[in-house]
């Protein structure tokens, strides 16, 4: 008697009804690839490799153009 009891815990819950146009339209999606998120960033080229190729450009034009 000296510790409250625990109440049990309420939910709201709304049941989902299945629609089978949907679920087909959803395999369809996925077996041609259609996805409306985009899973892939596009990745830019990393500083270094620009700064190495900047660096090789001007060690190429100081070589060549003593010749």
């Amino acid at each position: 008697m000296l510790l409250k009891k625990p109440k049990h815990k309420d939910f709201e819950y709304l049941p989902r009804f299945y629609k089978p146009e949907e679920d087909r339209e959803e395999r369809l999606r996925k077996r041609l690839g259609f996805n409306r998120k985009r899973k892939f960033k596009k990745k830019g080229r990393s500083p270094l490799i620009w700064l190495v190729l900047l660096i090789l450009v001007i060690y190429l034009y100081y070589r060549f153009s003593n010749l």
